[in-house]
């Protein structure tokens, strides 16, 4: 039972430091316009809810 508590646990480990990198990455562009730095920020809510992460109510746009 342990092993198998430790293997969840290092599987959620993983794919939380994995949304992290690719969060980082999709941000980390200091050269980005307004409406690009948006697109950015679109582009991160559009992966927390791919990841099953609700960004609540107020992405309606």
């Amino acid at each position: 039972m342990q092993s198998e508590q430790e293997f969840y646990r290092c599987l959620t480990a993983d794919a939380s430091s994995r949304a992290l990198r690719r969060i980082q990455q999709i941000l980390s562009d200091g050269a980005l316009s307004d409406q690009d730095c948006f697109q950015k920020i679109e582009e991160v809510v559009t992966l927390m809810e791919e990841l099953g992460l609700s960004c609540g109510g107020r992405h309606d746009f």
